[in-house]
């Protein structure tokens, strides 16, 4: 692989290469944008344990929490056009920044009410009566308000599907091979979903992760084998490539009516608008062409397509890519409450721990060497074991 060109690399193989070619270099001062997108959750483990031992100064952007829990010993929080400084991880950083929230808020509330009350009865202001008196100098600025620190949330709903008798989804015997690709094959792949079902799909890079979302989701035809799905299943496909859908020159409100206008109660722009609101698109953003949306904002709308066309499985490829830590909260939590399925791709550790909590109704599928199986144990022994992997080779 070594000798082929870049641009016929993956996502994930395309940051790797990125990455070996900073880190190569030892540099004084490393600088990180979203180093963690496209990788798979062992490249991430490797990295987050290399940075660890990074003796030189890091500078990281990043949205993956236990990232940043992991490698970091500083925050510097860009808000208001200023910037704020804490010690020790992001989770310090958070009940840090929510302390001075509650308090910046409580002299916000105190000053509104001492204003309204000035107001109402006609009393000058204290600093006006001294300016009077000649006790506060004419050059003397008037104190600055507090300002209210407002909390930034967005929510995310899949609505509750119809009841669909099992098995919704399934892969027997399946086998897939791309032309013109001899290094690549998946055989005899046995898989179902059912409502309720949470599945996380792990392995390394290049390894069919989205290959097997892509026979699920009926993105790709098997060579071999069958695939049976329920007559009424909706499936609500999220793809990291997921703007190849999208068209350009459409404001959101005009592609969410153009796929969703047979619904009844959705052909309203009231309604397409408040859903748009709701997974976190500001107003303003609303009629704006897509092509001038941020891979966040854009991903936002395809987020509420999916959840306008009621699906009953959500096969989901690396959703996380382009949203902030509130959205992906958000997400995780819309997801464990999804009573219908949930296939998940992802290098976010901490979002498949919260989607797949459940022992009973989770399932870790691991493809790897060609194959898709079952690992028996959680998502955080999985986990653990990786580590174990990654420390001796790190040593070594």
């Amino acid at each position: 692989m070594q000798g082929c060109a870049t641009q016929s690399f993956s996502g994930g193989w395309r940051m790797r290469i990125s990455l070996a070619r900073a880190l190569f270099v030892q540099p004084t001062l490393l600088l990180l944008d979203e180093p963690t997108n496209h990788l798979d959750l062992m490249a991430v483990l490797w990295l987050e344990e290399y940075l660890c031992r990074w003796k030189k100064t890091l500078v990281v952007v990043s949205h993956d929490r236990d990232f940043l829990n992991t490698v970091c010993s500083e925050i510097i929080h860009l808000h208001d056009q200023k910037l704020h400084f804490y010690n020790r991880n992001f989770d310090d950083f958070e009940s840090g920044y929510e302390q001075r929230r509650k308090e910046m808020n409580k002299k916000f509330e105190i000053h509104d009410e001492q204003v309204k009350a000035a107001k109402r009865t006609g009393i000058e202001s204290k600093a006006s009566k001294n300016k009077t008196k000649g006790k506060v100098d004419d050059d003397e600025p008037p104190p600055e308000a507090p300002k209210k620190l407002r909390d930034y949330s967005v929510e995310f709903h899949f609505p509750k599907p119809i009841e669909l008798t099992p098995p919704l989804l399934q892969l027997i015997e399946v086998s897939f091979s791309y032309p013109n690709r001899e290094d690549f094959r998946l055989s005899d792949v046995n898989v179902d979903i059912d409502m309720g079902t949470h599945v996380a799909i792990v392995g390394p890079n290049g390894a069919g992760k989205s290959t097997l979302l892509n026979l699920l989701a009926g993105d790709l035809v098997p060579m071999e084998g069958e695939v049976q799905r329920s007559q009424k299943l909706r499936i609500g496909r999220y793809s990291q490539h997921f703007v190849d859908l999208l068209k350009m020159d459409e404001t959101s409100v005009q592609y969410l009516l153009r796929l969703h206008l047979d619904q009844e109660g959705l052909s309203k722009q009231e309604a397409v608008r408040a859903k748009l609101g709701k997974f976190g698109l500001p107003s303003h953003n609303h009629l704006t062409p897509i092509m001038k949306l941020s891979g966040g904002q854009k991903a936002r709308v395809v987020f509420t397509s999916i959840s306008m066309s009621k699906p009953h499985i959500l096969p989901l490829d690396e959703p996380t890519n382009h949203l902030d830590m509130q959205s992906i909260d958000a997400l995780a939590d819309a997801l464990d409450e999804f009573s219908g399925g949930v296939v998940l791709v992802s290098h976010d550790s901490r979002l498949i721990s919260r989607v797949c909590k459940d022992e009973e109704r989770s399932e870790i599928w691991v493809v790897e060497n060609g194959t898709v199986s079952s690992f028996s144990k959680s998502f955080e022994e999985y986990k653990e074991e990786l580590q174990k992997e990654i420390k001796v080779e790190v040593d070594d």
